[in-house]
């Protein structure tokens, strides 16, 4: 009896590890935006909103992710990579690049996974800090 608890164990344990892994498996296209495309082209794009405090400051800035355009075309795994001004734009960045949709592109039969970086830009007219965010943010 002992014997059979121990394999038991030993065999969900082995099955818990080999489903994580299979859930974390994608193509780092990190810095290759031209090639995600070969994978996965946008369907759906929300912009994501400016926030009042933003507009009253005159503020521009960017956000920058990290993230993995999985199997069902949804972005997981989102992680701020660079945020100028800090935390000015990251809510509103966020709730908008989760609210995007990916299809896969033709050559992309099994819907594979990949990561990519994806940049938001938040431009207003006469921004206070136009050229500092023209700087961090390359726009």
């Amino acid at each position: 009896m002992n014997k059979t608890f121990i394999y038991i164990s030993a065999a969900l344990l082995l099955g818990a590890c080999a489903t994580k892994n299979a859930e974390n498996k994608y193509i780092d296209l990190t810095g290759k935006k031209d090639a995600v495309l070969n994978y996965w082209l946008v369907d759906k794009k929300v912009k994501p909103e400016y926030s009042q405090q933003a507009t009253v400051k005159k503020l521009a800035g960017c956000v920058e992710f990290s993230l993995v355009i999985d199997s069902n075309g949804r972005a997981i795994n989102t992680k701020i990579i660079k945020s100028f001004p800090q935390g000015a734009f990251d809510k509103q960045a966020i709730t908008a690049i989760k609210k995007w949709r990916w299809v896969a592109a033709a050559e992309n039969t099994d819907k594979q996974a990949v990561a990519t970086t994806i940049q938001h830009d938040f431009v207003i007219r006469n921004a206070f800090n136009k050229k500092e965010a023209y700087k961090h943010c390359k726009i």
